[in-house]
């Protein structure tokens, strides 16, 4: 047993050093990217999450819009599987405008027809330390049985 404990000693030693040396001696700073620490100090300065409120299911009308993630007796989904494709629902939509009249992706058939819901997005600029206070919510658009509205439209 004390062969196997010196060579654990022995190997995390020799692994340490090899990255202490990397550090100091070679020109991009590292040998192991694991010792390079600004690879968790880059992130974007806004982040922009979709998400969708429900006005109607079908024929029945919500008292209040509701998360469609919170919806999942509708839709049999599980909640990661949908919020990836409301998220690639916004992008396909958000990349190319015009799309909206001729799109008829998967994400228009989760909920039963004659459905009405909204699309918005939640914007935070996280380049201030108080992100939070910058918190911003938009309507991006509205589908109602399967047509999508843009938010120009709504009015």
């Amino acid at each position: 047993m004390r062969f196997y404990k010196n060579f654990v000693v022995f190997w995390a030693i020799f692994y340490f050093a090899i990255a202490i040396i990397g550090r100091v001696f070679t020109k991009k700073k590292e040998i192991y990217p694991f010792f390079r620490w600004s690879l968790y100090s880059k992130t974007p300065n806004n982040l922009v999450y979709p998400y969708v409120l429900v006005n109607k299911i079908g024929d029945s009308i919500l008292p209040k819009p509701t998360n469609i993630l919170d919806l999942y007796s509708v839709h049999d989904l599980a909640l990661t599987d949908l919020n990836l494709m409301v998220n690639n629902f916004y992008h396909d939509v958000i990349a190319i405008p015009g799309i909206e009249n001729t799109y008829q992706g998967v994400f228009l058939n989760v909920l039963p027809e004659n459905s009405e819901y909204t699309l918005y997005i939640k914007e935070l600029d996280l380049s201030i330390e108080n992100y939070k206070a910058t918190e911003n919510h938009s309507q991006v658009l509205t589908v109602k049985n399967n047509n999508i509205i843009p938010f120009e439209r709504n009015n």
